[in-house]
C-alpha cells in the first residue's frame, strides 16, 4: 500500500510529535522507586609478583594476570545491578588489605573504576605469597564491615614459599559463614615470573636459586634430603594453581570459577553463594523514552530514504 503525498506529510508530522513527545517524558518524566536484589561484594586482587606473568589476554592482547584481573573487576562492576555495593581489596604476604570498604557501584563507579585503574604490583608491602592465610585475613576483614560482603578473591593460586601437605595453614572459622567465589587465572604453563623490588625497580626475572623449591619444615629435615633432591625445582615459575584454589574453596565454603570468559559466570556463581536483601531504588525511565523516540526517528527516516534511492 502507497501512501499518497499529503497522507505521508501527515504521517510524518505525527512521528514528530510523539517523538518531541517522548524526549519531553525522558527529560520530565519523574523517577520511580523500586525493589531490587543486591549484593555486597569485597574484592580482593592479588598483588603479588606472580600476578606479573603475562599468559592472558584482554582484547586481543597479551597482558599480566594483574591486568587481567584489574580489566575483569571493572567489566563486573558495569553488569552488577544498581543498589549493589562493592570494595576493594588487595593481597601481598599473608594479608588483604582493604582499600575501600563497600560503596554503591554506580554512584559511585568512577571512584571505582580510578582506584581499580591505581593499584598495581607496587603496592605489595612483601615478597612473599600466602594465598591460604590472605583468604583467611579477608573472610576477618569481611566480618568487621557491616552488612557482611561476600568475597570475590582473583588469584593465580601460587603460594610462596610452598606449603608442606602436613602443615596446610587450618581454618579456624566455619566454612561457608562469608560466602565467597575464587576466580583463578593464568595459564597452565609454567612460566618465569618478573622480579621487581619493593621500590619498584626490574630485576628481570626470579631464578632458580632465588627461591625456596621446599617448605621450610621439609628442607631442614635430614631424612628428606634425598626426596628433596629428586623434586623439580619450578618454585621460581608460574601457572594458574588450580588444584590449589579448588582445594582452598572446599576448605573456607567457597565456590570458584577458573578463567572465567565473561562477568556473568562471576556473577552467577555470587548471586548462588551470597546472601542477597531488597534494596530501593529510584529507576528512571529516561533510556527507555529516549531510545524509543531514536527508534522511532530511525524508522520513519532512514527506510524511506534507503528506497527512494533504489527506486
Amino acid at each position: 500500500m502507497r501512501l499518497s503525498y499529503q497522507q505521508r506529510i501527515i504521517a510524518s508530522a505525527l512521528a514528530m510529535i510523539i517523538a518531541v513527545v517522548l524526549i519531553a517524558a525522558a527529560l520530565w518524566f519523574p523517577k520511580i522507586d523500586r525493589t531490587v536484589k543486591v549484593m555486597d561484594i569485597l574484592f580482593v586482587l592479588d598483588i603479588t609478583q606472580s600476578m606479573d606473568v603475562e599468559d592472558v589476554e584482554v582484547a586481543g592482547d597479551q597482558v599480566s594476570r594483574l591486568t587481567w584481573a584489574k580489566d575483569y573487576t571493572q567489566k563486573t562492576l558495569v553488569d552488577l545491578p544498581c543498589g549493589s555495593h562493592v570494595g576493594l581489596a588487595v593481597f601481598s604476604e599473608y594479608r588483604s588489605l582493604v582499600l575501600i570498604n563497600p560503596v554503591e557501584v554506580c554512584a559511585n563507579y568512577n571512584d571505582l573504576k580510578q582506584m581499580i585503574a591505581k593499584i598495581s604490583g607496587s603496592m605489595a608491602w612483601a615478597l612473599s605469597s600466602e594465598v591460604s592465610k590472605a583468604t583467611f585475613e579477608a573472610i576477618k576483614q569481611a566480618k568487621l564491615i557491616e552488612p557482611n560482603p561476600s568475597i570475590v578473591f582473583i588469584t593465580d593460586g601460587h603460594e610462596s614459599p610452598p606449603l608442606h601437605k602436613t602443615l596446610f595453614a587450618k581454618f579456624r572459622g566455619k566454612p561457608g559463614e562469608v560466602p565467597g567465589v575464587f576466580v583463578g587465572i593464568g595459564g597452565d604453563d609454567l612460566l618465569a615470573i618478573p622480579k621487581h623490588s619493593l621500590d619498584g625497580e626490574d630485576l628481570g626475572v626470579w631464578q632458580v636459586n632465588d627461591v625456596l623449591h621446599q617448605d621450610v619444615y621439609a628442607s631442614g629435615r635430614g631424612d628428606m634430603q634425598e626426596q628433596n633432591a629428586l623434586k623439580a625445582k619450578t618454585e621460581h615459575l608460574s601457572s594458574q594453581k588450580k588444584v590449589h584454589i579448588k582445594r582452598l574453596a572446599t576448605m573456607v565454603g567457597f565456590d570458584y570459577v577458573l578463567s572465567p570468559s565473561s562477568p556473568s559466570e562471576l556473577i552467577n556463581k555470587v548471586q548462588n553463594v551470597a546472601a542477597t536483601r531488597d534494596q530501593m531504588i529510584s529507576y528512571s525511565w529516561a533510556p527507555w523514552l529516549a531510545g524509543l523516540a531514536l527508534l522511532l526517528l530511525i524508522v520513519l527516516y532512514f527506510p524511506t530514504q534507503y528506497f527512494r534511492r533504489n527506486i
